[in-house]
């Protein structure tokens, strides 16, 4: 086929303004401070804390935690469900130097166990309620102990210094590891950089609008890392974060909060947005749907009368790597150009940037991709690997998303096609399926297991499983899945569970995914379990 000059130029890689600043978390928050040390920082269930009382308490806690051994490249376990001390605790330990780890409460204990053992946490921070589901083996300081609070008073207000850290924040250093499914059944745990964190902000303010008055909403779960993109959107910058209390998911409850905080600023997951009703949101501006792909009829009810922007990015780019304009009703939904610190790939099996508009692997370059990932340098080295188009030593991030290239007014674009493996998003969390297999070998009468993302007559992604028993008698479905409940967070415990006979096979002896049986949605039941808080 004969290629024209325009296909031609994109055979090679679009490249976005890899410079990123050169600034430390703890310095992005000490200028938020400075602009309005009077001013509404965060508010939660009618409670608001000005930047000058997060500021000194955050010092406070930050040198009980220096009083602790934590420093620069230590990791700091934030096992608080989100709240103003969520905030508190993310904030001091930024001011330590250190890396903060956010650590769920409602997970399972073998879950939480292996996060903090295998990230090296040095010491945790949480609150009495959560304090005894939580593993014996790290220190806790628990914020609303007799204790804790006479030290804390003790302590300086003050601001905490490079002598107080007893070195320097550098900007190659860890902010914070969080930790994804894993497709061994363990999960891992992405080590990001500060750099990555300032490019991020960089992005924010270029891309979204947001200013000192904007009321930025925080309601991610502190597991996906669409929770430190609210927390640095919000803080950041200077406006005010409106944290949604943790038994709230989305619908009416969620309305409510964006009308009665005039919250202007949101980041949302698509699944979470389609629950909400667009004329019921207020004062709600600039709108970001992310973690999951957006489709178009929810542009169609959101996008009318505000600015909607579709963004993406893999947890090892520093959340966001891309992020479209404003969205337009009867267009096609893209994820847009490549944000600043990032160059972007698309490439067939064997590294070759694929022609224009064809499908591809998406590999990311760039200072702002995560270091890699903690205690796993060979899974590392198969994700972040050597760049054919970059200098010497540059990696890029091989993101198993494929992708095409697309036309716009501003340049190409990049509409999401699917995965190039079997991982599925659900509610924005990245899931490894293989997570959920390994949980599920893990009981005495199953033999096998497999699970697919399938699509339930709503049009969301569910998640389904395959049984076959080990032939000591056929696994109660319920029981099973009280099973998963206690090895993975509720996300990724499946919708449904079909015992199998048999599995189907390819003619050369492998799975045949294709042959799985469609289950029956109608008889999918979803239990509810009152919070045992």
């Amino acid at each position: 086929a004969v290629i024209g000059v325009a296909e031609l130029e994109c055979l090679t890689p679009v490249v976005g303004e890899v410079s990123v600043s050169e600034v430390t978390l703890p310095e992005l928050l000490a200028a938020s401070v400075v602009a309005d040390p009077g001013a509404v920082a965060v508010v939660c269930e009618g409670r608001s804390v000005t930047y000058r009382e997060l500021d000194e308490e955050s010092n406070r806690l930050a040198r009980v935690l220096l009083e602790a051994g934590v420093g620069a490249e230590s990791v700091v376990a934030v096992a608080v469900a989100r709240s103003v001390e969520s905030v508190l605790s993310v904030w001091a330990v930024a001011k330590t130097g250190a890396a903060f780890l956010p650590v769920d409460p409602q997970y399972p204990a073998g879950r939480v166990e292996h996060m903090v053992v295998d990230s090296g946490v040095v010491v945790g921070v949480t609150l009495s309620q959560f304090w005894d589901r939580l593993p014996g083996s790290v220190r806790w300081v628990v914020l609303d102990d007799a204790v804790t609070e006479s030290r804390l008073l003790s302590v300086s207000a003050g601001v905490v210094t490079d002598v107080d850290r007893g070195a320097s924040v550098r900007v190659g250093q860890a902010a914070y590891v969080i930790y994804t499914s894993g497709s061994t059944g363990v999960p891992k745990g992405v080590v990001v950089t500060h750099r990555g964190l300032a490019n991020v902000v960089a992005a924010q303010r270029s891309g979204f609008g947001v200013c000192a008055g904007a009321r930025v909403l925080h309601c991610a779960s502190p597991s996906f890392d669409a929770s430190v993109f609210e927390l640095v959107w919000a803080l950041g910058l200077g406006a005010r974060l409106v944290v949604v209390p943790p038994t709230v998911y989305g619908g009416e409850e969620l309305a409510r909060i964006l009308v009665g905080e005039s919250v202007t600023h949101a980041v949302l997951t698509p699944t979470a947005l389609s629950s909400v009703d667009p004329a019921a949101v207020g004062a709600l501006g600039a709108l970001v749907v992310a973690g999951e792909a957006c489709p178009p009829e929810l542009v169609a009810r959101w996008a009318p009368g505000r600015r909607m922007f579709n963004a993406y990015g893999p947890t090892e780019a520093t959340i966001m790597s891309n992020a479209s304009g404003g969205l337009v009703v009867g267009e096609s939904v893209t994820v847009g150009g490549p944000v600043r610190g990032f160059g972007e790939l698309v490439l067939d099996g064997r590294l070759r940037p694929v022609p224009f508009g064809a499908a591809g692997e998406l590999y990311l370059s760039g200072p702002a991709l995560a270091r890699g990932y903690r205690n796993r340098s060979g899974l590392t080295a198969g994700r972040f690997v050597a760049d054919p188009f970059g200098g010497p030593g540059q990696r890029m991030y091989r993101t198993g998303d494929v992708v095409r290239w697309r036309r716009s007014v501003g340049g190409p674009v990049l509409e999401y096609v699917g995965r190039s493996d079997f991982q599925v998003k659900i509610r924005g969390f990245r899931i490894e399926l293989g997570e959920i297999d390994a949980a599920l070998t893990r009981h005495p009468r199953v033999a096998f297991a497999v699970t697919l993302g399938r699509t339930a007559p709503s049009g969301d992604t569910v998640l389904v499983s395959y049984v076959l028993p080990s032939g000591d008698g056929e696994p109660d479905v319920a029981e099973l899945t009280d099973h998963v409940r206690g090895f993975v967070p509720a996300h990724m415990v499946p919708a449904t569970i079909v015992i199998l006979d048999e599995l189907p096979l390819t003619p050369v002896g492998k799975l045949d995914r294709q042959g799985l049986p469609t289950p029956d949605f109608a008889i999918v039941r979803t239990v509810f379990r009152a919070s045992t808080n």
